[in-house]
């Protein structure tokens, strides 16, 4: 089988590591299957998917309509904005070429039907393209489908994604990873409830092999005040950061010595000292530091040391910097939401409890698992038991029977 993956977006973090576990996953079940993957250069080129996906039989390509946009005129980056707002004012170009119009959509249908099934693991902010052969696509979420009290997406973004995101589902398999969201997918898009898969992730961060001391040494490099809670995570509203800034306020004044990281594109704004507001920005001593978008090896290190990993989300698919602590035998707290719930209740794994919109109750239990380590360890040693069973290999079988399954 020929499988031909396309990634318009390339995101940041969690989008990135899903794909570097999947493809090599895929490649390994069926040593016979050509993975061939094309990318969004910014992100190919941010991440080394070259060098790391070849290396693991995949082939690696550039999607040429992106490449101005990523790199501007003539390898100029100072150019690649302007280059970017010239093609969304001017709509797709239909009498341009692809490399100039960036109607990344048109590409695919160029290049698409040269394979057994076309796979798109991120089927958002793209038109759905045309092609003759099955389609497959990974719908994470839908929170564009929301309002959370600051908008997510644009005009411009929200309306593209209105129009599009129901064509996709029509025109692919789709496939969610947890039940909560196929039961969301299905209400808010009943035509394409019959078709929905569900295929549960494995832990998305790659173990980097370190060691507690090298892996300790990393931490205090980038100058992180143990202990420390983290919460990998990015500036959306849907992250609901806020009421944990407000909970390491008030573990400070009920004497709990303890700091927040954040990691992700754009925390480094929230360094400071955490106060009733949220964050006194710039304030020592820290007690705050958001490090901004870290290397694999960078998270991996910081995860192992934390005496906690926290998400205080409102609305995922599943907890991904959940899976990733448990699976490094780390103590998680979480939002009391369904899809985070579903690890607990179907996959067995232990983690404190929290009202994500309550400060006090996420003080509450983060302040368990501090002052209750030997509890806290107990939890999380039982969760590393159960997340083992939780493959990339046993996920990626489960893509290959959707895969057989659209092209049958």
């Amino acid at each position: 089988m020929r499988i031909t993956v396309f990634d318009t977006v390339g995101n940041f973090g969690g989008g990135s590591r899903f794909l570097e576990s999947l493809l090599p996953a895929l490649k390994e079940c069926r040593p016979g299957n050509e993975v061939v993957y094309y990318g969004n250069p910014a992100s190919v080129r941010r991440e080394g998917h070259v060098d790391m996906l070849s290396s693991r039989g995949i082939i690696v390509k550039a999607l040429r309509s992106q490449r101005l946009a990523a790199d501007g005129v003539l390898g100029f980056r100072q150019t690649a904005r302007l280059v970017r707002s010239l093609q969304k004012r001017c709509g797709d170009m239909a009498f341009l070429p692809d490399s100039l119009s960036g109607a990344v959509h048109r590409e695919i249908e160029n290049v698409g039907n040269d394979c057994d099934v076309a796979y798109f693991p991120w089927p958002y902010l793209v038109k759905c393209p045309r092609l003759r052969v099955p389609m497959v696509g990974t719908f994470h979420d839908f929170n564009f489908r929301y309002f959370f009290g600051v908008r997510i997406f644009n005009d411009r973004q929200a309306e593209a994604l209105n129009r599009a995101i129901p064509e996709w589902l029509a025109r692919s398999l789709p496939v969610v990873s947890t039940r909560f969201m196929a039961e969301e997918a299905a209400a808010l898009y009943p035509g394409c409830r019959d078709r929905l898969r569900v295929v549960y992730l494995a832990p998305l961060l790659p173990d980097s092999g370190i060691c507690p001391e090298e892996a300790e040494g990393i931490v205090r490099g980038m100058g992180v005040r143990f202990p420390y809670v983290i919460y990998p995570t990015h500036l959306s509203v849907h992250k609901n950061v806020g009421p944990l800034l407000i909970a390491i306020s008030i573990l400070e004044r009920r004497g709990c010595d303890v700091s927040l990281v954040l990691t992700g594109l754009g925390t480094e704004a929230a360094s400071g000292r955490a106060c009733a507001h949220g964050v006194a920005t710039g304030v020592s001593p820290f007690n705050v530091m958001g490090l901004g978008y870290v290397t694999n090896r960078q998270m991996d290190a910081l995860i192992r040391c934390a005496a906690a990993v926290a998400s205080s989300s409102l609305y995922e698919a599943g907890n991904g910097p959940g899976l990733d602590a448990w699976a490094r035998g780390v103590p998680v707290a979480m939002s009391r939401i369904p899809p985070f719930l579903e690890h607990l209740e179907v996959q067995g794994m232990r983690a404190k409890l929290f009202d994500p919109r309550d400060p006090r109750d996420i003080a509450e239990k983060i302040g368990e698992i501090l002052s209750d380590p030997a509890r806290a360890h107990e939890d999380a040693m039982d969760s590393l038991l159960r997340i083992r069973e939780i493959t990339w290999k046993k996920t990626a079988e489960e893509y290959l029977s959707v895969f057989d399954q659209a092209v049958g």
